[in-house]
C-alpha cells in the first residue's frame, strides 16, 4: 500500500494547573488537497465536526490544524483555531487529564501474520460516567465520538477530494468502535 497524506488536529486543555497540548493525526485516502484553499476547507470541515466531541466547559480547545503530504513529516499547511467544544454532559465530572477516551477504527488490512490492522485515536479532557460507573466514558461523549468516527469513514471534502480515514500505509477504515471504558495515557510532567 502507498503512503497517505494526513492532517494533525492539535488541542489544548488544563492539566495539573498548566496548559497542555495533545493532538490526533488522521491519515486519509482520497487524494491530497491541491492548495492552501483546499487544505483550509478540509481543516474547517474536520475541526467543525471534532469540536462536537470536546466538552463545553473545561474540555479541550482546538488550536491548530497541520497538513502533511503523503509520506512526509514536513508540514505543507497550517491554520490556527480557537474552537471550544460543544459537547454538554450535564455537569458530570471531568476525568483526570491523563485519562483518555479511545476510538478504534477497523480496516480490512491484515498483518503478515494475518492479524487485523486497527487505527487508534485518543482524546483527553473527557468526562466519565456518574458513580458507580466512574470508569466508563460519559454516554453523551461516547455517542459524539462514535458520530465523529462515522464522519471520518464517510469522509470530509475539501471541495474536490473526499478524505476518508486510513492508516499511514493506506489501510482504509471500515468501522468505528468507541471504547466504553476510559483509558490512560501519560502526559509529560513539567
Amino acid at each position: 500500500m502507498a503512503a497517505t497524506p494526513s492532517i494533525k488536529i492539535t488541542k489544548t486543555f488544563t492539566y495539573r494547573g498548566v496548559t497542555r497540548s495533545f493532538s490526533n493525526r488522521y491519515h486519509f485516502n482520497g487524494g491530497t488537497p491541491a492548495d492552501s484553499a483546499h487544505w483550509t476547507t478540509l481543516a474547517d470541515a474536520i475541526t467543525a465536526a471534532e469540536k462536537a466531541v470536546h466538552l463545553t466547559s473545561g474540555g479541550a480547545t482546538i488550536t491548530l490544524a497541520t497538513g502533511y503530504a503523503a509520506g512526509s513529516d514536513v508540514p505543507v499547511f497550517t491554520k490556527a483555531y480557537s474552537l471550544a467544544g460543544t459537547c454538554s454532559t450535564g455537569g458530570v465530572p471531568f476525568a483526570p487529564g491523563d485519562v483518555a477516551a479511545l476510538v478504534r477504527y477497523s480496516t480490512t488490512a491484515r498483518t503478515v501474520k494475518n492479524h487485523p490492522i486497527y487505527l487508534f485515536n485518543y482524546y483527553h479532557a473527557v468526562s466519565t460516567g456518574a458513580a458507580p460507573a466512574a470508569d466508563g466514558l460519559n454516554a453523551t461523549e461516547k455517542a459524539a465520538l462514535a458520530t465523529y468516527g462515522a464522519l471520518w469513514i464517510a469522509g470530509f471534502s475539501d471541495g474536490t477530494i473526499t478524505a476518508v480515514r486510513a492508516g499511514p500505509n493506506g489501510a482504509t477504515a471500515t468501522g468505528v468502535f468507541v471504547e466504553p471504558l476510559v483509558t490512560h495515557r501519560d502526559l509529560p510532567r513539567g
